[in-house]
């Protein structure tokens, strides 16, 4: 070294770039092995979890192995159906003016084990693509899922307190994208609603992902002849069968929510009632099929106390006076709707909100009973092939979002979550506790009613 370059000082270097994330598990790991609470820092655990249990499903990095990255497109592709309940640290979530409504849906989300394990595949599996417009909610909810630290420990046996509550901003920041909620504080809004929003728009965008390579055939109402065709139905008798709007492209979204309701309508062709049902030359009844995410049951009759009895009335045979046939006759039809296929977490909405004509729209307060296990009823299925595979299917409560208070424009929501085998927590916004057992979940409460129910599928 020249005596000029030892007078100077030694010589100073531009820092190194920081390198680009190659993926979701790059991009929220935590810099430099910073240490700390990592969900309070942004990144979160990585190798076993705190009662000293490792899984390889949620860090691909264990033991040694190194993940091989995928584009979105072919993850959503691989994807299949995860059960393993979600290894996560409680956490609350501030509620910063009237967003209690938002706060149960994502804990509710979260708690999904189906779901859960979805984000948490696309984050230790998928390439970072820097393409926050083709899929913001999906990355926003990666994010979110992220903040939660990595731990199995039943709530009541953890030595060292929670993680410090947290407001989900990036989820908020990409509804506003969209243009949903608008007014995101300061405006009470419906639970069930926002969580159309939020679990349709990722549907729509893992859709748009994977038709760039797999164009959909969709059926719409109104189609030709070609759309439909003739199936055995009820009884032995020809059924014709239209798919309405059902997409060919199946989303893991369509995977864990998704399922099929069959509506039939059935015409007289004459005024004496004669139906056009099963003779010769003349069609048969119409069935449209029906993709759902989540069932709402009408919970007003006064012969609805349980949720049994809830789809005994969603099945119901509906009578339909006034009706106009072919012949431009009025007669009387029948409609029924029935399910043909049902999903591995059945989300039923309980229509507590209904509208009175001289009172507007009122709350329904009554208590519903509804099942730890819910075994489907074969009466509440169509007579079809498809419907056979799931007619006897059975759920197991793991979830119950609740509305307190006695007006529709307003109120709270707390919700009662099952976290990992027979835990059962009860969160309010940043406030979180232990249920002493799932009877604590079904039973009648004074101050709140069960408004979304979230059941699993039995193994």
């Amino acid at each position: 070294m020249s005596a000029d370059a030892a007078e100077s000082g030694p010589a100073t270097t531009e820092p190194a770039p920081k390198p680009k994330p190659t993926s979701w598990a790059a991009l929220l790991k935590p810099v430099n092995g910073a240490s700390g609470s990592p969900a309070s820092k942004g990144g979160l655990a990585n190798g076993p979890t705190a009662n000293g249990h490792s899984d390889t499903f949620y860090d691909d990095c264990n033991a040694g192995k190194q993940p091989t990255f995928k584009s979105l497109e072919d993850a959503l592709k691989s994807w299949h159906l995860v059960f393993s309940p979600p290894p996560v640290q409680p956490r609350g979530l501030v509620n910063t003016g009237n967003m209690c409504f938002m706060n149960v849906v994502l804990q509710a989300l979260l708690y999904c084990a189906p779901f859960y394990n979805l984000l948490w595949s696309v984050k230790v599996n998928v390439v970072f693509s820097f393409k926050t417009t083709t899929t913001p909610l999906l990355e926003a909810l990666i994010r979110y899922v992220h903040e939660f630290k990595h731990d199995r420990t039943p709530l009541a046996h953890m030595r060292t307190d929670l993680v410090e509550p947290f407001v989900p901003e990036g989820v908020y920041d990409a509804l506003r994208k969209k243009n949903v909620f608008q007014t995101l504080r300061g405006q009470q809004e419906d639970a069930q609603e926002f969580m159309s929003y939020l679990v349709d728009g990722i549907n729509v965008e893992m859709a748009t992902i994977l038709s760039a390579q797999q164009p959909s055939t969709i059926v719409s109402p109104g189609a030709s002849d070609d759309s439909s065709w003739l199936e055995v139905g009820q009884h032995n008798k020809a059924l014709d069968i239209r798919d309405s709007g059902v997409a060919d492209i199946a989303t893991p979204i369509t995977s864990i929510f998704g399922g099929l309701l069959q509506s039939t309508l059935d015409v007289p062709c004459t005024v004496s009632g004669e139906s056009a049902y099963g003779r010769k030359g003349k069609a048969p009844p119409s069935s449209n099929r029906e993709a759902f995410q989540w069932l709402a049951l009408d919970v007003s009759s006064d012969n609805v106390d349980t949720i049994e009895d809830a789809f005994d009335e969603f099945v119901a045979q509906e009578t339909i006076e006034g009706y106009m046939n072919v012949k431009g006759e009025s007669v009387i039809a029948t409609k029924q709707i029935l399910l043909e296929r049902v999903p591995p977490v059945l989300v039923l909405h309980l229509k507590r909100f209904v509208f009175c004509y001289n009172e507007g729209v009122q709350k329904v307060h009554k208590f519903i009973e509804y099942p730890a296990t819910l075994s489907m009823s074969p009466k509440w299925f169509a007579k079809t092939a498809e419907a056979a595979q799931h007619k006897n299917s059975k759920y197991r409560l793991s979830g119950v979002i609740y509305h307190h208070g006695s007006q529709a424009s307003g109120g709270h929501y707390t919700c009662d979550l099952l976290r990992s085998a027979n835990e059962w927590l009860r969160f309010d916004d940043v406030d979180i506790g232990c249920l002493n057992s799932i009877d604590d979940a079904l039973a009648e409460k004074k101050d709140r009613t069960a408004y979304i129910l979230f059941y699993t599928i039995c193994h």
